[in-house]
């Protein structure tokens, strides 16, 4: 098969896939899939999605002639020589033998939905290297890094923690081979790695977006002390300041402590008195989740001198629960969230083929599977592509990479109704316009 008639096929497969992509809910919808936690087209009008016929921009800088090549490397025994010549290999490093089991359990979850990813857009010349990442040696990840190089891969699927991208990416990158990493922790990106996953500034800055064009000017918020919090404050108040806004304060409890009595008064006496200085322009937001979210948001509103119509309450990806849907205090809050429609349909198809549902990162590893193998089937691999203006369309919606390795996302705000359930108050981009 010829590449131009291989990448017309893929084309064809993409487009029958992922059918609904842009589709959005305005009523009550099913919860999908929690985009965060504490641990861790050729044409300008429409992105690409994985397997469609790509333009072929010019490459911002001129290439290096020390490009992976799989020729002649890792050989599946039960192909012709030949034959077995033409593939391209990836490497998928995860933590495989992992004894935590959540992380075994997502490790699993994301192979299973890249395996799906590359038989559903129609890859017949992507091989699988599976590589196993667990160890926390950064030395041991770069020699399994340099072993998959070695062996042929001209891309690297994962790793899933920081500490292990930079390793993962300095050998990938003496062969310019783009290295698609799992990781939240933006400190991790560069020299070729990017992040499919998605970031707490990505969700932040769509919920404060959302809430500065609805009038909020004023800005606190409340949650657990921990790393990934610290990082949802730090975007927080680098969105706000973007946008004319202020963080008036924010307030720390131990994690676990499901009545944070005294900083929830802390911020309950904030808010009061913003809301008095600035009625109906104060927003607070809680990056917490399930049953503490619940406890937490009961609380503060409980303490808190003011109704939901003059506070907002606002939330990141942690809020996707049915569960928390059912608190009563948080009614009226706002969160981010990708396509329901598109997410539910990638939930049913993993479910039918797997017999399980998929953890919470299955569906990243669906869009980097089907990116990494549409990118090598053309050939265009390079930071041009990879990077280019108009995205990508994947099943957590549209994306784009930016040059400093970290995605850009169109996400939906989603808002919790006093009847239950949730619907869309802002649905999320259909395209990335020129310059934005």
């Amino acid at each position: 098969m010829s590449s131009r008639t291989r990448v017309r096929f893929l084309a064809t497969a993409s487009a029958a896939m992922l059918v609904g992509l842009g589709a959005c809910t305005s009523g009550p919808v099913r919860p999908t899939t929690p985009l965060s936690s504490n641990d861790l087209r050729p044409d300008p009008s429409r992105p690409s999605r994985p397997g469609e016929v790509m333009d072929n921009p010019t490459p911002s800088t001129a290439p290096s002639e020390n490009y992976a090549n799989s020729s002649n490397a890792y050989m599946p025994r039960h192909l012709p020589g030949v034959q077995a010549q033409q593939l391209r290999r990836l490497a998928v490093l995860l933590p495989f033998s992992s004894t935590n089991a959540e992380v075994k359990k997502q490790s699993d979850g994301i192979y299973n939905a890249i395996q799906m990813a590359l038989f559903q857009v129609g890859a017949p010349d992507i091989v699988l290297m599976r590589r196993d990442a667990t160890s926390a040696d950064p030395g041991a990840i770069a020699n399994i890094a340099q072993d998959a190089i070695r062996d042929g891969a001209i891309a690297v699927i994962g790793p899933v923690f920081a500490q292990q991208v930079a390793p993962v990416a300095a050998r990938a990158s003496e062969v310019h081979a783009p290295v698609f990493a799992f990781s939240t922790d933006v400190s991790a990106i560069g020299q070729g790695a990017y992040l499919v996953s998605l970031t707490p500034y990505s969700e932040v800055e769509r919920i404060v977006d959302w809430a500065t064009k609805d009038g909020v000017t004023r800005f606190a918020m409340l949650g657990p002390n921990n790393t990934n919090t610290r990082a949802i404050e730090s975007a927080l108040r680098q969105a706000a300041a973007e946008r004319g806004a202020t963080v008036v304060g924010a307030e720390y409890y131990q994690p676990g402590n499901s009545s944070p009595q005294a900083e929830a008064r802390r911020v309950a006496s904030l808010v009061e008195a913003e809301n008095r200085a600035y009625p109906n322009k104060v927003a607070v937001l809680i990056p917490e989740s399930g049953v503490q979210l619940r406890s937490v948001g009961a609380l503060l509103r409980a303490v808190a001198n003011v109704t939901p119509k003059q506070v907002r309450f606002l939330g990141t990806g942690q809020w996707n629960d049915a569960d928390v849907w059912r608190e009563p205090g948080l009614y009226g809050g706002a969160f981010p969230a990708p396509d329901a429609a598109a997410i539910a349909d990638f939930e049913k198809r993993y479910q039918a083929i797997f017999g399980e549902a998929p953890p919470k990162l299955a569906s990243f590893g669906y869009d980097a599977g089907a990116l990494a193998a549409t990118l090598a089937s053309a050939n265009r691999l390079d930071a041009a592509m990879v990077q280019r203006e108009q995205g990508w369309g994947g099943v957590n919606g549209l994306f784009r990479f930016l040059p400093d390795g970290s995605a850009e996302r169109a996400l939906s705000v989603m808002q919790l109704q006093t009847q239950g359930g949730v619907k869309t108050v802002s649905p999320a981009l259909q395209t990335f316009g020129p310059g934005s």
